[in-house]
């Protein structure tokens, strides 16, 4: 999964835009590697299980740190594509 184009129209839209990933299928792009064993959806599924309560508590912490007054340059972004670090 890419953040693409979730990023891009985020941007476009003066949007501020953050990520968090849970990588729950860490063979991705390893098959045929010897030592590496293919994640079964068993496997994908208790991953996401055991990290349920670590991404909660992650919202819970950051969501309320989000100031109600924008004081970035997102919205200007679309406007001005330097406005923002690539």
């Amino acid at each position: 999964m890419t953040q693409y184009p979730e990023a891009v129209l985020a941007r476009e839209l003066g949007m501020c835009y953050a990520n968090i990933s849970l990588v729950t299928d860490y063979d991705s792009g390893l098959e045929g590697f010897e030592g590496i064993e293919p994640v079964s959806m068993e496997i994908v599924l208790k991953v996401l299980d055991d990290n349920l309560d670590r991404l909660r508590a992650l919202l819970f912490r950051a969501i309320p740190a989000i100031p109600a007054e924008r004081n970035c340059p997102c919205g200007a972004a679309a406007l001005d594509p330097g406005a923002l670090p690539s």
